[in-house]
């Protein structure tokens, strides 16, 4: 994970899927896949290609349990 959270330009920086996919599963509990679906969405509407394959990679994670 990134030591400077300032200076990040994806996701990819921050967290791994699997680790966002984790801190879903435990926020969001039964809801965590709609949650990674709705950040992947936001990502693709606003044009942020590397979110919206990282917020992609969270949601197969979520799914594949």
């Amino acid at each position: 994970m990134v030591e400077d959270v300032g200076d990040w330009r994806s996701f990819y920086d921050l967290a791994t899927p699997q680790e966002a996919a984790a801190a879903l599963r435990e926020f969001y509990g039964a809801e965590a896949a709609r949650a990674a679906i709705t950040c992947a969405a936001a990502a693709q509407t606003d044009g942020r290609e590397q979110d919206f394959k990282f917020w992609m990679a969270a949601f197969a994670e979520l799914n594949s349990v």
